[in-house]
């Protein structure tokens, strides 16, 4: 029951959200954690203090589903902490493949070089994979404006 109304706060936004999504941090349960990145509040597209901490905690979660989630919604994440991006780094070396896919193109839309090594670490798609699913191709356009960068700058 506690998943469905945390999930139902999603819908949601602001600091009395952010806040109730932080007492959930470190709750028992993984469902639960999971919900939490997507109750941080960003105002004007930058996480406030505690919600990086979160963030940060979250991605290094013992549980590889809390880590898969938090890294999806890292890859909507459209801020520029510098943290964010070492994060990303790390999590290129998570069990779960489309964690890693999700940091590597997460680390490509932010246009951090590194994505370009961590690449190789996604690994040949696992049987059953949906590669639609995937942003395999989010390395590939971050060079090609890094390319035209240098062509027109």
């Amino acid at each position: 029951m506690l998943s469905v109304l945390v999930n139902g706060l999603t819908w949601t936004s602001g600091p009395e959200t952010e806040a109730i999504g932080l007492a959930y941090l470190t709750h028992p349960h993984p469902l639960i954690r999971g919900w939490v990145s997507e109750l941080l509040d960003r105002e004007e597209g930058v996480l406030r203090p505690g919600g990086l901490a979160a963030v940060l905690a979250l991605a290094r979660d013992p549980d590889p589903g809390v880590r898969e989630r938090t890294c999806t919604w890292l890859w909507h994440y459209k801020g520029c902490e510098p943290e964010i991006g070492d994060l990303l780094v790390e999590l290129t070396h998570d069990e779960r493949q489309p964690t890693r896919a999700y940091a590597v193109a997460a680390l490509a839309l932010r246009d951090d070089p590194r994505c370009v090594a961590a690449e190789h670490r996604i690994g040949p798609l696992q049987p059953g994979t949906d590669a639609d699913a995937l942003p395999l191709t989010a390395v590939w356009w971050c060079q090609r404006r890094h390319q035209e960068q240098k062509e027109h700058g």
